[in-house]
């Protein structure tokens, strides 16, 4: 094991990946602020794997990932639009924040989260390679569809205030994820004859048009900026916001590891990635820190930290099944999975032997790009909170321009337009009523997974499934922590509730 940590920081810290990273570093930096994402990078390094040094290739695709990943929060803080991977759980409370002038004071809390999360999930997938094969054999289709269908309810759920309308929207999400080829049989469902829909819908037009038009559109029609308070702060741009998000993050270093170890643990089941992460990580901040249940979605600092704090530490997570049960734990990791294959390294158990060297080396990429990374947005983000007070008039051109750009560029199909405006059209509407948009976005990204696994799990299973005890094991843990939850919510209430005594005191005050 120590031969293999030395060989990895030998060859990880030599020339060639040392000048990879400070290539990728700007290009992960542009990338991850762009919405819908901009140049292809893992496209760009597969075309060329075959002729790279494996321990140039696979440390850049990976460095190139976890970079990526921890500027995703910018344009959900700033503009309420997710980033190409989907930070909806980031919007609920960075937006309210940005909003309120406090766009520096999240990103400040946003980037300490990730950085900790970073480090702690390649500190985890470190800890778990001795026994990662055996670890993950515990888990089965059913198990890998519980989980699945869970991050989809929690969405539902979480829509505050509207329940029922987020279970039905959910509904809806599951609904059109059926439209186009079955991964079970192969055939063409409720494609309606039109040829563009044989496919599943794409991702990012859906995504874009139920969030990006909807929040435009409020902007121009109010005619005033993103930050309606403090702005003469935002436009100091002094960073006294980043210092006191970054210090409101450390106060809150318990909640950091549990969603750290969430985003680490879930990445870890293949198939399911960021998404479902981000969101169990925000319900349990949700049901377990005090007040939460009353401040959550109005622009509570801790709403953006759960999230964020888990996105970085996936990306230790997703690498397990990835490398060592060649099943990607993420869209991202397929590609790595096929450059393990160009460069001539077969993936399963020869990384736990032969190649340890290298696995050990793209965890500590993993923590490496943080280090890099992280304290260069930090010394910006006054400049970037900046978004937040220019006009609309100025605003909604240069970012509508740049969306329609990396609609079509996803797939540079016509149909990608006409399914973003009719997304729009329907994004428009839910804000309006007051339907939450997120549950249609986690459900059509789960809901081919879902239906895959539960497939498996009723062919492998049946109706044994439900005996299982890791089946039933998570049930109860998520039982209990609900009930833990709610129970701290109803001790939280009970305290801040004024006695008699306080409440005539305020009367008479």
């Amino acid at each position: 094991m120590w031969e293999a940590i030395v060989s990895a920081a030998q060859q990880l810290f030599s020339p060639g990946p040392l000048l990879a990273f400070a290539i990728i570093t700007p290009i992960a930096l542009f990338n991850g602020v762009m919405i819908a994402g901009g140049v292809p990078v893992f496209i760009l390094l597969l075309s060329f794997a075959a002729q790279l040094d494996p321990f140039i290739a696979l440390p850049a695709a990976v460095f190139y990932a976890a970079a990526n990943d921890a500027t995703e929060p910018i344009p959900s803080i700033l503009i309420g639009i997710p980033g190409s991977r989907g930070s909806q759980a980031t919007i609920i409370d960075g937006y309210p924040m940005a909003r309120q002038g406090r766009a520096g004071e999240a990103l400040g809390a946003v980037y300490v989260s990730s950085l900790i999360g970073g480090v702690i999930g390649a500190a985890m997938l470190m800890a778990v390679l001795p026994v990662a094969r055996e670890l993950l054999k515990l888990f089965g289709a059913a198990e890998f569809f519980l989980l699945g269908l869970l991050g989809i309810a929690t969405v539902a759920l979480l829509s505050s205030g509207a329940m029922v309308k987020g279970l039905l929207t959910a509904g809806f999400g599951l609904a059109i994820s059926l439209i186009g080829f079955s991964p079970i049989t192969g055939e063409v469902r409720a494609n309606m004859g039109i040829s563009y829909l044989w496919d599943e819908l794409p991702l990012v037009p859906v995504l874009l048009g139920l969030f990006a038009i909807p929040e435009l559109a409020n902007l121009v029609v109010s005619n005033t900026t993103i930050a309606t308070e403090r702005l003469d702060e935002v436009l100091s741009g002094s960073g006294s916001d980043v210092k006191k998000g970054m210090r409101e993050a450390m106060r809150h270093k318990w909640l950091i590891a549990r969603s750290s170890l969430i985003g680490a643990f879930v990445g870890m089941m293949p198939g399911l990635g960021a998404v479902p992460a981000h969101w169990i990580a925000y319900a349990q901040a949700r049901q377990t820190e005090r007040g939460a249940m009353e401040s959550f979605g109005k622009g509570d600092i801790r709403g953006v930290i759960a999230p964020e704090a888990s996105n970085n530490a996936i990306d230790g997570g997703v690498l397990v099944p990835t490398l060592f049960f060649s099943i990607p734990g993420s869209p991202g990791m397929a590609l790595i999975l096929a450059m393990l294959i160009l460069v001539g390294i077969q993936p399963g158990p020869p990384m736990l032997n032969q190649h340890l060297d290298l696995t050990i080396a793209l965890i500590w990429t993993i923590v490496l790009a943080n280090i890099i990374v992280v304290p260069v947005v930090l010394r910006f983000a006054p400049l970037i909170a900046k978004v937040t007070v220019i006009p609309p008039n100025v605003l909604f051109p240069l970012v509508m321009a740049v969306i329609v750009i990396g609609v079509y560029q996803t797939s540079q199909s016509v149909g990608d337009l006409a399914l973003f405006a009719g997304a729009g059209v329907l994004g428009l509407f839910m804000k309006a009523y007051g339907w939450p948009r997120p549950p249609i976005v986690i459900a059509v990204v789960l809901g081919k997974v879902v239906e895959k696994w539960l497939w498996i799990a009723v062919n492998t299973y049946g109706w044994q499934m439900f005996e299982r005890w890791q089946f039933i094991g998570i049930i109860v843990i998520v039982v209990v922590g609900a009930a833990i939850g709610m129970r701290v919510q109803r001790n939280a209430a009970r305290i801040q509730r004024p006695g008699p005594a306080e409440g005539r005191q305020e009367v008479l005050e």
